[in-house]
């Protein structure tokens, strides 16, 4: 349960409406990803009153932003290669348990998780998100709606008009690399 003061702070936050409790993200079941469900923020220090009051031992609220299907950050500004992805990107990253400290995050070190190229490698893996030929028919196709998320952020000021091409460059070496480590034709 959040105080009076809490929520007036998430409100400040939560402009957009997708900050929400960590528990209650909708990251997707990802086989090789542990999800941020289980984060918490730690408890109260003894300064405070007594756990049942709200004090000392009671759990500190964590907040985090809504993600969508592929487990990317509804919230901000949605830069083009997360706006029309080919990968999951996270702000965070689980410490691998052979260097200890599994439950815990590695800080400032986020995560990127590759779609998987085809239908049939996605199945085998067990991936919830649809593969690379799933979303987008062709190459030119996918450079298109990348060319078009950004005219979007360079029309609302988000970006320069200067750097839409090296963008779109980009997500064309970004294909080019996912579709051929799948194995599929570069289109």
């Amino acid at each position: 349960m959040t105080t009076d003061n809490e929520q007036v702070r998430i409100l400040l936050f939560d402009i957009d409406g997708t900050l929400i409790r960590a528990a209650d993200v909708a990251f997707p079941n990802l086989p090789t990803v542990k999800s941020p469900r289980a984060l918490s923020a730690g408890v109260r220090g003894a300064n405070r009153l007594a756990a049942e009051d709200g004090g000392a031992g009671s759990p500190l609220p964590l907040f985090v932003p809504q993600v969508d299907t592929d487990g990317n950050e509804r919230a901000g500004i949605r830069l083009p290669e997360v706006a029309v992805p080919l990968a999951t990107y996270t702000g965070w990253n689980f410490r691998k348990p052979a260097i200890g400290a599994p439950d815990q995050l590695f800080p400032l070190l986020g995560s990127y998780v590759a779609f998987s190229g085809t239908k049939a490698e996605r199945e085998s893996a067990h991936d919830p998100r649809p593969a690379i030929d799933e979303r987008y028919p062709t190459r030119e196709q996918y450079l298109t709606l990348v060319q078009e998320a950004g005219a979007r952020l360079v029309k609302d000021r988000y970006l320069l008009t200067d750097d839409l091409a090296a963008i779109v460059k980009r997500a064309g070496e970004h294909w080019d690399l996912l579709t051929r480590k799948a194995g599929t034709a570069t289109r």
